[in-house]
């Protein structure tokens, strides 16, 4: 017995030699930590959908599983409508689900995350660093993410009212002269192609509107620096339109790169969905590819979009040069007097700036209305100054009805990914409304909701105190909206969908069941049909 005793002393003592010195005061610190880091890894070791599937159907065989456990409720989709009376699949309640296989998630392995992380996550982020940011502004460059990510119906509505006036400006200087005559008509073909590039620029500005400057001397300054005809005001306007061509940003290149690695991410996740060895991780991940394929829209037409390397330097360009316009004698002396006047406020391209229509249209509108303007229009009026002989003032600020197709174009884009990816997912077994389609159907709410309460407090709101209070309450919203569709990605990666609650699809309604069939027995049943149409519609 003693000797037993001493073997244990020495036993414990060479233990306590061998085992790492724990600072005294702070072993509750220790054991926190401890707990902090072995809690998921019991929870993940916890629930197996494939192990607890097989004891399930191990207990449903031998008659052990409890009635209580069993759904005998409605079954959705083709399940429902074709059942397979020979070997009946075993439909358990969510109730039953959380008693066998636990109520927490069983989180996908490295193997599959990574596959999500390569295939969606990482193009993603590329196409996000394509963007036009400016420099050295991390404020903006912060709330222009949250306003893109988060409302991109309204980002893409004002990008493409701006494309849509450069493209009309492009139109109207392609019409001026015959294609066969360019070489004769060389200098106001480019003293043309000048004007329109830079009311093109301009359109992109903030307008500062004040008493001092009121809209209708605005549109009269901006008429008569773009279109004037004295030598004064025609070199100012060339040296004006060739400083800015060299300013503007290039980076088509490297964002048909990034969008050529997205189409490239969408061929495989949709070679995977619908292979054989396609898993119902895969049809997911091809609905959260669907889900974000507006963003590769979005980056595109930011790039395709007139936008410069430095905004500020171009905004002192455009100022100095309206400022000389305004001091030339031709101009009438209606103009006001304004000591060293900016004409022009903050940079408002690619949706940086809210309830902004640009001061192009309604000079563009002036133009059509006054001018012929079929083809070879500009030897037709031999002085170009009959632009300005109209009196018509239109409102410089006031939208035009025709904005309405872009409007359109930017839902249509946003909605039919987020149906697409509604479709994927809704009818991916569990059929019904859950985690991952109640998620997607969110996010399309939402950023719709977002541009109905921009549309509605650019209609209803008086600039100032009402606006600026909208403003920050949409900026909340964009940054929620964002934050949700990071959420969707991080919990599409990681797996945290993939627990009894979300395969249930209990978000529609009714008690919720889970079955442990494979998508080979899904796919017997056509459920490839769903994941197309999800395909095709986006």
């Amino acid at each position: 017995g003693n000797e037993h005793q001493g073997s244990k002393h020495r036993n414990a003592g060479t233990l306590r030699s061998l085992s790492p010195r724990v600072p005294s005061g702070k072993p509750q610190l220790l054991m926190l930590f401890l707990l902090l880091i072995s809690t998921p890894l019991a929870a993940t070791e916890k629930t197996n959908f494939e192990q607890c599937g097989a004891r399930v159907k191990e207990l449903a065989k031998n008659n052990s599983l409890p009635l209580e456990d069993i759904y005998t409720g409605p079954v959705k989709g083709l399940l429902g409508r074709m059942p397979n009376t020979e070997n009946p699949i075993l439909h358990i309640t969510l109730d039953a689900c959380e008693k066998h296989c636990g109520s927490t998630p069983q989180f996908y392995t490295w193997v599959e995350s990574s596959d999500t992380i390569t295939t969606w996550v990482l193009p993603l982020v590329s196409l996000v660093l394509q963007a036009p940011f400016e420099s050295n502004n991390l404020r903006q460059t912060i709330l222009l993410v949250f306003r893109w990510v988060g409302s991109p119906i309204a980002s893409m509505m004002y990008i493409f009212w701006n494309m849509k006036v450069t493209r009309k400006c492009a139109i109207m200087v392609d019409m001026s002269v015959k294609v066969t005559e360019r070489q004769e008509q060389a200098s106001r073909f480019a003293a043309l192609r000048d004007s329109l590039y830079l009311l093109s620029v301009i359109n992109q500005y903030e307008l500062n509107i004040c008493p001092e400057l009121p809209e209708h001397h605005m549109e009269d300054i901006l008429r008569v620096a773009l279109f004037g005809g004295g030598p004064a005001v025609q070199q100012a306007r060339g040296r004006v339109a060739a400083s800015i061509r060299r300013e503007r940003r290039r980076g088509v290149v490297q964002n048909l790169v990034s969008l050529a690695w997205f189409l490239a991410a969408m061929a495989i996740s949709i070679y995977k969905a619908f292979g054989d060895l396609g898993e119902n991780s895969t049809a997911h991940n091809l609905a959260l590819g669907l889900l974000v394929s507006w963003l590769p829209v979005l980056v595109s037409a930011t790039i395709v979009d007139r936008n410069p390397m430095d905004s500020h330097y171009v905004r002192t360009k455009l100022n100095s040069f309206l400022r000389k316009t305004v001091k030339i004698p031709r101009i009438p002396n209606a103009f006001p007097v304004v000591r060293e006047p900016n004409f022009l406020g903050e940079f408002a391209g690619q949706a940086r700036v809210r309830w902004h229509s640009g001061a192009a249209h309604p000079i563009l509108r002036i133009m059509e209305a006054t001018l012929d303007m079929r083809r070879d229009w500009l030897a037709r009026y031999p002085n170009t100054d009959e632009v300005l002989a109209t009196a018509t003032h239109p409102r410089i600020l006031i939208c035009d009805k025709s904005q309405g197709w872009q409007i359109a174009a930017a839902i249509v884009i946003v909605f039919s990914c987020s149906i697409g990816a509604f479709i994927v997912s809704y009818f991916t077994s569990t059929i019904g409304l859950g985690c991952r389609s109640g998620g997607y159907m969110i996010f399309g709410l939402n950023a719709f909701f977002c541009l109905f309460a921009e549309m509605t407090a650019w209609v209803f709101l008086n600039p100032g105190t009402q606006r600026r209070v909208a403003q920050w309450f949409l900026r909340f919203c964009e940054f929620t909206n964002s934050c949700w569709l990071v959420y969707i990605i991080i919990a599409q990666t990681f797996g945290i969908y993939n627990s009894c609650y979300c395969k249930s699809s209990t978000w529609g309604g009714g008690e919720g069941y889970v079955d442990f069939e494979d998508v080979q027995y899904y796919k017997s049943h056509n459920i490839e049909i769903s994941w197309l149409l999800g395909a095709l519609i986006t």
